[in-house]
């Protein structure tokens, strides 16, 4: 028997959430000229940019003035997903689109952490990798992407009904500091 989650009873049709996404990027997307979506190569992020090109080569979505995609390189996937997500950058840049490689500073890799100072590796209670190779160069390329380019619509995107478990986690993470999560999150 599958567990129930709190995203039961709510989930929509895959053509409702295309509509739903559709009418979100038109709703938001006309207060912004410039759009950026953040990329890591897996699947949440992936689904996003794919579907966010998507929708503005078919016209579905007013294309922005620009629109920048941003990969978050680790240096820790494994090669053929980094391979899959360099390709993906690739096609979306001879598409038009603006892409951008970001890396943390050299210092703050995890490799140069871990053996470098001799930090623990990270695990499930101790996360200090998250923030320091992801998040943290993200924010910086989109501050210097602001500055550059002024107000910007910052896309993410977050997949529920992958399991039980995993939809419990996310609605614990949008419920915390009073943030939200889903369809129609918006955030200024």
């Amino acid at each position: 028997m599958r567990q129930q989650t709190l995203f039961d009873g709510i989930r929509l049709t895959l053509d409702e959430a295309i509509e739903q996404s559709l009418d979100s990027l038109n709703a938001y997307g006309q207060r912004y000229r410039h759009w950026a979506v953040a990329y890591s190569g897996g699947k949440d992020s992936s689904a996003t940019a794919t579907f966010v090109a998507w929708a503005i080569l078919n016209g579905h979505v007013k294309a922005p003035e620009s629109l920048t995609f941003l990969y978050a390189d680790t240096r820790l996937e494994l090669p053929p997903l980094q391979q899959t997500a360099l390709t993906l950058l690739a096609e979306l840049d001879e598409q038009g689109f603006n892409t951008s490689v970001v890396l943390p500073a050299m210092d703050d890799r995890f490799l140069v952490y871990m053996l470098g100072y001799g930090v623990p590796p990270a695990s499930n209670t101790f996360r200090w990798c998250t923030a320091q190779i992801k998040v943290e160069p993200m924010m910086a390329a989109l501050s210097g992407l602001r500055e550059q380019r002024g107000k910007l619509l910052m896309l993410t995107g977050v997949r529920q009904g992958e399991s039980a478990a995993r939809d419990q986690r996310i609605a614990v993470s949008c419920s915390v500091n009073g943030g939200e999560c889903g369809q129609g999150w918006f955030q200024v």
